[in-house]
């Protein structure tokens, strides 16, 4: 009797884990219904029209991004910055280049008053003071030309040199042959007269001048010097302030001058150079006041 139990027991836990192994299996297959109500869920969202709203399956997720206006917005927003940026940035380059343009103009403007003023400081320079009282000028100063004579070399004479004469004889070995030459200027002098003289022909040692002798000059007291003569003159054309030395071309000493003036003041041995120029539309005046210590009285 209780072998039979025992064997019912057994029968029956077998029976239980059979349908334990075959109960997941069964469970996997879905319902009929189910089935396809998901089926047509999914036909219904596949054909939806996308211009319309529609309702998103439990399993979307929406990505994060921008809209087509946030887009255009950002977009009109980088322009104007960028544009913006630019017109800073070309006002300021223009800003800088006027001031550029005004620093190098006053640059400029000093160191041509600088050179007027080593002009000025030497002229006169290497001449007896007995000359500054004769006809010779040794600065001249009018309006828009300024004039400088100073001491190049000494010259003497080899025979005497009579009223009306258009030619000099001279000694070679005082002077370079090369530093006489057509359109210098000399000053002949025997302490009591002078002439200021041009040289326009060289002959080995004789020298043909302009304009002839007004007077007559003996060997032994006669002096003759070779002058450096300095110009300072505007070009008004070109509005360039040029430098000439003695007789060679003009060189540029200052562009974009509209104006230039020299006067000077033989009682107070006073030179004063003014000058004007024009830089970044706009006109800057520029002065100096020199004492030509040569010049000055005893």
């Amino acid at each position: 009797m209780i072998g039979m139990k025992t064997n019912n027991r057994v029968e029956a836990v077998l029976t239980n884990r059979h349908r334990d192994q075959q109960a997941p299996s069964e469970n996997l297959r879905p319902e009929p219904k189910i089935a396809f109500n998901r089926l047509r869920e999914k036909r219904a969202v596949r054909n939806q029209p996308v211009s319309g709203s529609f309702t998103r399956s439990p399993g979307f997720r929406s990505q994060p991004g921008f809209s087509l206006l946030e887009c255009l917005i950002s977009l009109s927003l980088g322009l104007f910055i960028l544009i913006s940026a630019l017109e800073v940035f070309s006002q300021s380059r223009k800003i800088f280049n006027k001031l550029k343009e005004t620093q190098e103009s006053s640059l400029a403007a000093v160191a041509t008053l600088e050179k007027i003023r080593e002009d000025l400081e030497a002229a006169g320079a290497g001449l007896p003071r007995r000359i500054f009282d004769s006809d010779l000028k040794v600065l001249e100063a009018t309006g828009g030309s300024l004039i400088i004579f100073s001491k190049d070399d000494f010259l003497r004479l080899t025979s005497e040199a009579w009223a009306a004469q258009e030619s000099l004889q001279i000694e070679l070995k005082t002077a370079p042959l090369s530093s006489l030459r057509n359109g210098r200027a000399l000053y002949i002098t025997d302490g009591t007269k002078g002439q200021l003289i041009l040289i326009t022909g060289v002959w080995e040692n004789r020298l043909s001048i302009s304009p002839p002798l007004s007077d007559s000059y003996k060997v032994s007291q006669t002096e003759i010097y070779l002058l450096r003569k300095v110009e300072i003159y505007l070009d008004t054309n070109q509005k360039i302030l040029r430098r000439k030395v003695n007789d060679t071309s003009g060189q540029p000493l200052m562009e974009e001058v509209t104006f230039f003036e020299s006067t000077y003041d033989s009682e107070k041995n006073l030179a004063e150079c003014s000058l004007s120029t024009e830089s970044g539309g706009k006109s800057y005046e520029y002065q100096q006041v020199i004492y030509p210590k040569n010049l000055r009285k005893i």
